[in-house]
C-alpha cells in the first residue's frame, strides 16, 4: 500500500480496495456525464472523463489515458488475440491506468467498451491478464457500458 496525501494534508490509502473506488468513479461517470453514452460519444471522450472521476479518488497517482510507455519504451504484452492461435508480442495501449509514471508501479488498467461496439470482450480480458501478470498491475478491470440509450448502466463488470 502507498499512502498519499490529500489537499487538506489527510492521509489516504488508496490501494485499500481500488475496484471500489473504480466502481464509484464509472457510478459518477454514468450520473454525471451519462450524456456521452445517451449520444453514443467516442470510447476515448468517456475513457477521458472516466480518468477526471478516478484523479479525485485516487490522489497522490497518475491516472493517465491511453498511455502507451513502459517507463521509455512502448508498452508491449504477449498473449493470443483469439484466445487459441499463438501467443505473440503486441502493442497495446490501455483505455485508463492509474500507476506512478516512470516506475513499475502499476496499480489499475482498465480497458472500457461500449455497448454498441460489436467486438468481442474476450480480446481485452485476455489482455487484461496479460496487464496483470506482465506489467504487475495488481487490479484489472473490463467494463462494458451500455450505450445509446436513455438509461446508461454497466453492462458487464470482470475484475482480473
Amino acid at each position: 500500500m502507498i499512502p498519499a496525501t490529500e489537499p487538506e494534508g489527510r492521509r489516504v490509502t488508496t490501494t485499500e480496495n481500488p475496484r471500489a473506488l473504480v466502481r464509484a468513479a464509472i457510478e459518477a461517470l454514468l450520473r454525471d456525464d451519462r450524456q456521452l453514452l445517451v449520444n453514443d460519444a467516442s470510447e476515448q471522450a468517456i475513457a477521458h472523463h472516466l480518468a477526471v472521476h478516478l484523479a479525485v479518488r485516487f490522489p497522490g497517482w497518475h491516472v493517465d489515458c491511453e498511455y502507451n510507455r513502459n517507463m521509455e519504451v512502448v508498452k508491449r504484452l504477449s498473449y493470443a488475440i483469439d484466445g487459441t492461435g499463438p501467443t505473440e508480442v503486441h502493442r497495446v495501449i490501455p483505455d485508463v491506468i492509474v500507476h506512478r509514471r516512470n516506475t513499475t508501479t502499476n496499480l489499475v488498467v482498465l480497458e472500457l467498451k461500449k455497448t454498441t461496439n460489436p467486438e468481442s470482450d474476450e480480446r481485452d480480458v485476455r489482455k487484461l491478464r496479460a496487464f496483470r501478470s506482465e506489467l504487475g498491475y495488481e487490479e484489472a478491470g473490463f467494463y462494458r457500458l451500455r450505450a445509446k440509450t436513455p438509461n446508461p448502466q454497466i453492462e458487464r463488470e470482470v475484475w482480473i
